[in-house]
């Protein structure tokens, strides 16, 4: 070593030139690239509210599906209607009944008086 000295600021300049050109870089990087993922973000959160309109609609179809058709009531009201007749055909044969049990109502009341 003969007493030369070291000069390293040409390097340093180089250093500090590309760090400011990297950190540029990555600035640049960020704001670009923010935007992509903040619409993959809305991109899956749209995914989502779809996947749950589909849910709901598949759920809609199913019980539109199971609800009851015109034709299935038209046999409930020939059934009710049916079942009418059946009922003042059953009121119609209870009628003597019901003067049996008043008459003997009146008999027994009768007898419980002498």
């Amino acid at each position: 070593m003969d007493g030369q000295i070291l000069n390293i600021s040409p390097a340093v300049v180089w250093v500090i030139a590309l760090s400011q050109l990297l950190t540029f870089a990555l600035t640049v990087w960020n704001l670009v690239s923010s935007g992509s993922r903040a619409n993959a973000k809305r991109l899956d959160d749209h995914a989502d509210r779809l996947q749950s309109h589909g849910d709901r609609l598949a759920a809609l179809e199913i019980a539109t599906r199971e609800m009851p058709k015109r034709k299935d009531f038209h046999e409930l009201d020939l059934r009710m209607t049916k079942l009418q007749g059946a009922m003042e055909v059953l009121t119609e044969r209870l009628r003597p009944i019901e003067a049996i049990s008043e008459r003997l109502q009146e008999l027994l009341l009768e007898q419980g008086r002498k």
